[in-house]
């Protein structure tokens, strides 16, 4: 055998050797860390690991082997995320979740492990809720909340997409969520702010309870009742004067006093002259507005209003009435 041909067997040996090493060759790899946090929005599993050659391929997939995100870590990078909810951002992970994480150098695998979370859970407070108050309505001003991530997964509440919600009575109202996004990891706590778009309360249904509800959807709800209207009131004294054969009401004066937790407009009493309504437009008063817990006595000036004795006077403001006659 010629020394030519030796040295090209020799060659193709020492070729197939490195051919075999290449393709059984993997790095030294390690992951040191996987947690769930919030990264730019996302839900994600960040993944902090050390390998001595790239590139590395992580996948996470579902438990049925369903792929949800793939990232391929290039040189020097140490730590990758992994999104959860892949072009949904700030979406809440609700119920208990399985993963699968794996990591590949080329084809071939280095790591592959299952990853459970509990899923998203809060704890959900309505700390107070203001009001304002005019002629034709109660208006719901805002509402001011604290919330609680006692789940092992970012917490997202936004409006968009709308992952809390706020009723009035069984209804769905529109609102303007202050900060506009917040994001609570797990363990965290923070306050917020519901500002109702056009939320009002006819006066004539304030003799009723009415429920607020705020709702992080498939999580938490937290209401807050809207107690009835029922001030302490008294008709002090009623100014008659003689006109011909009849009665002039020239004026009331009452006492209102306003125990409950939303101002009350003077424009909502109601007043009835020997049972028959009188028009706000024919009365004025020297103040509009009593808030809550202060009491207020004056005189309401009457115009246009003749009647008869015997005299019965009555008012209603909300769920509370009272009686003058003589």
């Amino acid at each position: 055998m010629s020394i030519g041909r030796v040295l090209l067997i020799i060659s193709a040996v020492i070729l197939l050797l490195l051919i075999a090493g290449a393709l059984t060759y993997k790095p030294s790899f390690e992951v040191r860390g996987v947690g769930v946090v919030d990264h730019e929005g996302y839900p994600c599993l960040k993944i902090s690991f050390k390998t001595s050659d790239y590139p590395i391929t992580f996948r996470l997939l579902t438990e049925e082997g369903e792929l949800i995100d793939t990232y391929v870590a290039s040189k020097p990078e140490e730590v990758v995320y992994l999104h959860l909810t892949p072009f949904n951002p700030y979406t809440n992970i609700i119920g208990p979740k399985s993963y699968m994480i794996k990591a590949f150098y080329h084809d071939e695998e280095l790591y592959s492990i299952n990853f459970e979370v509990k899923g998203a859970r809060a704890e959900l407070k309505i700390k107070e809720v203001s009001f304002s108050s005019s002629t034709f309505s109660l208006k719901l001003e805002k509402l001011t909340l604290e919330v609680r991530n006692e789940g092992d997964v970012p917490l997202y509440l936004s409006g968009i997409p709308e992952n809390i919600e706020l009723y009035l009575d069984d209804s769905r109202r529109s609102f303007i969520l202050s900060p506009s996004t917040l994001i609570i990891e797990p363990g965290g706590i923070s306050s917020l702010s519901l500002e109702p778009v056009a939320s009002f309360i006819d006066p004539k249904y304030l003799d009723r309870e009415h429920e607020l509800d705020v709702v992080i959807p498939n999580l938490v709800r937290d209401s807050y009742t809207i107690e009835p209207l029922r001030p302490e009131l008294r008709i002090e004294n009623v100014g008659l004067r003689p006109f011909f054969d009849k009665w002039d009401l020239d004026n009331i004066t009452l006492t209102i006093s306003n125990g409950g937790s939303y101002p009350i407009s003077i424009r909502w009493l109601e007043i009835y002259v020997n049972e028959e309504p009188v028009s706000t437009f024919l009365w004025t008063s020297p103040i509009e507005i009593i808030g809550p817990g202060e009491e207020r006595t004056l005189t309401l000036d009457l115009s246009f209003i003749t009647t008869s004795r015997p005299l019965v006077v009555k008012v209603r403001l909300g769920a509370t009435e009272t009686s003058y006659s003589e």
